[in-house]
C-alpha cells in the first residue's frame, strides 16, 4: 500500500472535506474504480461516529462532564428530541454539518449510536455515489466538448 492509498483512507476519515477531498483524489489520481470509492468511503467517513462515541463514552465517566451537560441542558431541547433521532434530520444533517457533529449532538440528547448509525451511513452512502458519479461523468462531459 502506498502513501497515496493511505492519504485517500486518511482524507476520508477527515471530519472537514472528507468525502469531498477523498473521491475525486481515488477516481481521478490514483485511478480507483468507482465502485471501490462507493464501497469504502461510508465506512472511512463513519470512522467519525465511533470516534466522537467512544471519545464520549471516555467523558461520561468523570462526574464533571455529567454536571457540566446536565447545567447546559434547556427545556426547549428535551422537548425538540423527546420523538429521539429521527431517520430523516439525521439522514439529511449528517452531511451538512458532519456524522462526528450529528454523533456528538445526538449523545448529548442521550441517544446512543445504534439508533443513528442507519442513517449515518446511508447518508455517507448517498454522498459518496454523488460525489463518484461526478467524478466519473464530469471528465467525460468536458472531453466531449473540448
Amino acid at each position: 500500500m502506498s502513501w497515496l492509498d493511505w492519504s485517500y483512507a486518511f482524507l476520508a476519515f477527515q471530519p472537514f472535506g472528507g468525502l469531498l477531498v477523498a473521491i475525486p483524489l481515488g477516481i481521478l489520481k490514483l485511478g480507483y474504480p468507482w465502485w471501490v470509492t462507493v464501497l469504502t468511503g461510508p465506512p472511512l467517513a463513519y470512522l467519525q461516529v465511533v470516534v466522537v462515541d467512544g471519545l464520549w463514552s471516555l467523558l461520561e465517566r468523570w462526574p464533571w462532564f455529567l454536571a457540566t451537560l446536565e447545567r447546559g441542558r434547556s427545556p426547549r431541547i428535551e422537548r425538540l428530541l423527546a420523538g429521539g433521532a429521527g431517520f430523516w434530520a439525521t439522514f439529511a444533517t449528517a452531511p451538512l454539518v458532519g456524522p462526528w457533529a450529528v454523533m456528538a449532538f445526538l449523545r448529548y440528547a442521550r441517544i446512543p449510536q445504534r439508533r443513528a448509525a442507519l442513517p449515518i451511513l446511508l447518508a455517507m452512502l448517498t454522498v459518496s455515489v454523488a460525489i463518484t458519479a461526478v467524478c466519473v461523468l464530469a471528465p467525460s462531459a468536458f472531453a466531449a466538448k473540448g
